[in-house]
């Protein structure tokens, strides 16, 4: 008993160093915005909804929205369907592409298009864990963050230049969307970018800003050292805001929205960079802090993926959209730590995507294990009255 007390004690006494230590923001290191222009309004001052479309409307038949998951390494199964589907000559111009996290990485090339398909695979089958973050040891239990993804920023320099954020402007300006989330841990809301009104906005700082949203993105709470990015001009540390992951608050990106207009047909693409299993027991939890950690926050984020995959589902039938969905197969190895970049790991992930997009059959058309209830029949074969489409929407509720 009294070695247990000591323990509590020494880890109290831990946490209580860790605040002490704790660093006050250094504004200079944030990305500076002059205003919210590059934030999507999701809702106004009293919370409410705001469904005006800030996209620009088309003559269009078809509407095609490409939503990309979060993942980490697991990226590599993405990022292999899209070349694949690009080999069936079945995949389709996406006129609005979102994403989360690893999602985010991916999301400029798949919104570039097949073109961009080359430096995907080369991302998600050569990139190590040390070409994307290093340890900060003792430090970084003491400060922000576990590890230090100065790495990381140096390979979206490489991979995102100027001629990259013309294309993505070019492509904008014809009426075509990029969004990227991330978690405002300020005022623990999700942000979302219009990376083309970014990269259209021949701002001094577009470039850099439009890098660290996507690193924002990606930055993992505690294990990734988050983004300041800067509102205003007056340089005080209170217009510094926090961002991290946006899978914090939702692993998928989807917003009624975006399905605005009037088209004739509309195809929502769901792309999960992870398994959607009931369980993940493939392998015991390491007894460390990190391991511990590293599993219940994936936990967390696991159960959050899956309600987040429903609630699009829901959006997209009750919106007369089609509901298309590929996520990495039950019978494919779990990932032991989507952290580690293993090459040799991914390559193989890699060549299960590109296997699945090429062959057609990645899609499914509704969420694993819904119960009869949460099923919503397809736009195809459903017509519903206004009376009963409120009273599908109680049942769902």
């Amino acid at each position: 008993m009294f070695r247990a007390w000591r323990l509590a004690g020494a880890f109290a006494g831990l946490l209580l160093l860790t605040g002490c230590l704790a660093a006050e923001r250094n504004v200079s290191e944030a990305t500076r915005v002059s205003s919210h222009w590059a934030a999507v309004s999701l809702f106004d001052e009293k919370s409410q909804v705001l469904l005006t479309s800030e996209r620009a409307q088309t003559a269009k038949a078809d509407l095609n929205i490409l939503a990309l998951s979060g993942g980490g390494a697991d990226g590599a199964f993405g990022a292999g369907l899209l070349a694949g589907w690009t080999e069936s000559g079945k995949r389709p111009q996406f006129d609005i592409v979102t994403g989360v996290s690893t999602g985010a990485l991916m999301s400029t090339f798949a919104f570039i298009g097949p073109s961009a398909d080359p430096l995907l695979e080369k991302f998600y089958t050569t990139t190590t864990t040390a070409d994307v973050f290093t340890s900060r040891g003792l430090e970084g239990l003491l400060n922000d963050s576990l590890y230090d993804t100065a790495r990381l920023k140096s390979r979206l320099v490489e991979v995102i230049d100027e001629s990259v954020l013309a294309t993505v402007a070019a492509e904008h300006n014809k009426g075509r969307r990029l969004y990227v989330a991330t978690t405002n841990l300020d005022a623990g809301i999700m942000s979302v970018w219009n990376m083309g009104a970014i990269a259209a906005s021949r701002d001094q700082d577009s470039l850099e800003l439009y890098r660290e949203i996507i690193r924002a993105s990606a930055a993992v709470p505690a294990f990734f050292k988050p983004v300041l990015i800067r509102v205003g001009n007056d340089g005080g540390t209170e217009n510094a805001q926090m961002h991290v992951d946006g899978a914090v608050k939702a692993p998928v990106l989807l917003r009624s929205f975006m399905l605005n207009g009037p088209y004739k047909h509309k195809n929502v693409y769901l792309v999960i960079n992870s398994a959607l299993k009931l369980r993940t027991a493939e392998t015991s939890v390491e007894n460390s802090l990190t391991g511990i950690a590293r599993k219940s926050i994936s936990e967390l984020l696991r159960g959050l993926l899956y309600k987040t995959v429903y609630q699009t589902y829901v959006t997209t039938r009750r919106t007369n959209a089609a509901f298309n969905l590929a996520y990495i197969p039950d019978d494919v190895p779990a990932s032991k730590n989507p952290l580690d970049f293993n090459p040799d790991e991914m390559k193989k992930l890699f060549e299960v995507g590109r296997a699945l997009g090429r062959s057609g059959k990645a899609w499914q058309h509704e969420p694993p294990r819904l119960e009869p209830f949460e099923r919503i029949e397809a736009p195809t074969t459903r017509k519903v009255s206004p009376p009963a489409m409120a009273s599908a929407r109680a049942s769902v509720h």
